[in-house]
């Protein structure tokens, strides 16, 4: 076979075109003696396709994207490799194409592809890279052109960028602005005068730098249109290969990103766009804007059960000082039925941590946050919620316990209760009165909760809750009242415990009340009643069994009391004719001394 085809096209360009990875040989008799691309020339077009998909790769994915570090580490090695090899590259620009030594190595295929028109545009005509290129400049490089490429665009432009960047290895040319020095540069184009790029050398004018037009020329070749399109498709399939590796993670981190975005309560993203307009200089209009929009704001925080938002919402109505803002207005609205089950819906369904951040907000309020924590504590369901509620609020009632009284006469006996519980959390003479109240209810239960709120009242001022209670207590709670009684000497206390063995059907009590009532009678009786205890020791019927019990405990009772008079009338009952009424005494000297 012929050494040319007979259009001209040599056997490597024909099977290059039967492989489709090189273009038809055009028909003019300049091209139809071209050689192929000399190296220095394919592997410039090769960096060159490599800092077109750094770009696009900076500009798809952040600054810190292992992607970006990857493509930029690699961008600078292929760089000083190249150069190490073939010495300095020069590039030139044009409006649509990139050429080196008058060979295009990288054409516009579309307007977000024309790499050329960001360095045209801004006046640069020539880019020699030098051998001692480091990272740090291939770095600089890429964030010049970044900066005047896409959307986020800096101030200033390209040359200034690179000139600022201080690039020794780097040498501009290009076409100074109107006014500037340099008109009788060295190298011309048929755009204008091009003004040589400062060295730190301080290069002599004269000499022509490396990737001067002048060195272009002397060092350019036949040109040749057998370059590199097979290994382009190379880059660009290896391209898409490590976009969809990519994709189902980058995926997986947009939905996370997406869905935390979402996360977001509305009532905390209007809240946050409420306080950047607050703090942007906002004038009279903005602020009187913002004054009817915080409210709706703060309904809608309570009514998601946003404490903390809602509380940052009422903060912000109140820095504003409007007029159409009242605390009267809308405490009243909280205290609303409708209010207050919306609130409890919430609270009921939510943890500790937010029961506290709601019970700061209540605080926040000021003198209507007692009504409504009681109402809260009045209509909620969960127990840790009634619990945090009640603390509250005897902690709110400790300066003023008298606003829980209109409480006591509550329906509810569940709602009776707790309020005198938590007055016996806040003790002091000042909740007595409302316990002498609240003993009067009509439930045990209420009853029996006063009892016990009685403990943190001294003694003298709580008899006459306690003898008030033991009208129609059961056992249980006799019993009780008559303990806590007995906590210490009280003359009337014992006496009116002891009137009860008077009663005609005192024998008939259970045993545990008749038990109680002689241990209250020992522990605060004194002279006072010992008439009374002698007159039960001698009276009675002297064959019932029970009557005889009842002697015993009598003596017994006397013995406790062991004062001079309830001495000698043991010893008197030890010398009666009467042998149950001796043997009783006798029986209680014996266990007195025996003690």
């Amino acid at each position: 076979m012929d050494e040319n085809a007979p259009d001209g096209t040599s056997e490597p360009e024909m099977a290059e075109i039967a492989r489709g990875s090189a273009p038809a040989a055009e028909p003019d008799e300049q091209e139809k003696g071209r050689t192929a691309m000399d190296p220095a020339l394919k592997a410039a077009g090769l960096w060159l396709n490599m800092f077109a998909r750094t770009l696009k790769t900076c500009r798809l994915y952040d600054a810190g994207n292992p992607t970006v570090t990857r493509f930029r580490e690699e961008l600078a090695a292929n760089l000083a490799a190249l150069l190490a090899e073939h010495g300095p590259v020069t590039y030139r620009f044009t409006a649509d194409a990139v050429t080196c030594e008058g060979q295009s190595l990288y054409s516009t295929r579309s307007r977000e592809d024309n790499l050329a028109f960001a360095f045209y545009r801004d006046g640069v005509r020539g880019l020699t890279l030098s051998p001692g290129a480091a990272a740090r400049e291939c770095d600089a490089l890429v964030d010049a052109v970044l900066g005047v490429t896409g959307q986020n665009l800096d101030g200033d432009d390209l040359v200034t960028l690179l000139w600022e960047a201080n690039l020794r290895n780097v040498d501009v040319d290009y076409i100074p602005a109107e006014g500037d020095a340099g008109s009788d540069a060295t190298a011309s184009s048929e755009d204008g005068p091009l003004l040589p790029w400062p060295t730190a050398e301080g290069a002599s004018e004269t000499s022509a730098p490396p990737g001067s037009l002048e060195d272009v020329e002397a060092r350019k070749h036949e040109r040749s249109e057998d370059w590199a399109l097979g290994e382009i498709t190379e880059v660009v399939e290896a391209t898409f290969a490590e976009l969809d590796f990519m994709a189902e993670q980058e995926t997986q981190r947009f939905l996370r990103e997406y869905e935390a975005e979402r996360r977001v309560s509305p009532p905390t993203a209007a809240l946050a766009v409420a306080h950047a307009c607050l703090g942007a200089e906002a004038d009279d209009d903005d602020r009187r804007e913002m004054a009817r929009f915080l409210p709706r704001v703060l309904r809608a925080a309570l009514g998601a059960g946003a404490w903390t938002e809602a509380r940052g919402a009422l903060k912000l109505v109140r820095q504003i000082q409007s007029p159409e803002w009242s605390d009267e207005t809308f405490a009243q609205e909280l205290l609303q039925p409708v209010s207050i089950a919306r609130v409890v819906e919430r609270l009921d369904q939510q943890g500790p941590a937010s029961v506290s951040e709601f019970i700061v907000l209540a605080h926040e309020l000021g003198a209507p946050s007692l009504d409504w924590l009681t109402l809260t504590l009045s209509e909620s369901q969960a127990r840790m919620t009634r619990q945090l509620v009640a603390e509250a609020i005897a902690v709110r009632a400790q300066e003023d316990p008298t606003r829980l009284a209109p409480w006591l006469s509550d329906p509810r006996w569940y709602v009776v209760r707790n309020v005198v519980h938590i007055l016996g959390w806040v003790g002091g003479p000042a909740v007595v009165p409302m316990l002498l109240t609240a003993v009067r209810y009509r439930d045990p239960r209420v009853t029996a909760e006063v009892v016990s709120a009685l403990q943190s009242v001294e003694p003298r001022l709580a008899r006459p809750v306690l003898i008030k209670a033991l009208e129609g207590a059961d056992t249980k709670l006799f019993c009780l009242i008559l303990q806590q009684l007995s906590a210490a000497r009280d003359p009337a206390a014992a006496r009116y415990v002891t009137a009860y063995i008077a009663q005609e059907k005192f024998l008939q009590r259970p045993v545990e009340e008749r038990r109680a009532i002689y241990a209250a009678i020992a522990s605060t009786g004194g002279d006072e009643v010992v008439g009374e205890l002698e007159a039960a020791l001698n009276g009675g019927n002297w064959f019932d069994r029970d009557q005889e019990v009842h002697r015993h405990a009598v003596a017994r009772c006397l013995a406790r009391i062991a004062t001079p008079r309830s001495l000698a009338a043991l010893e008197a009952g030890c010398q009666s004719r009467r042998a149950p009424v001796r043997q009783a005494c006798m029986a209680a000297m014996q266990s007195r001394m025996a003690a």
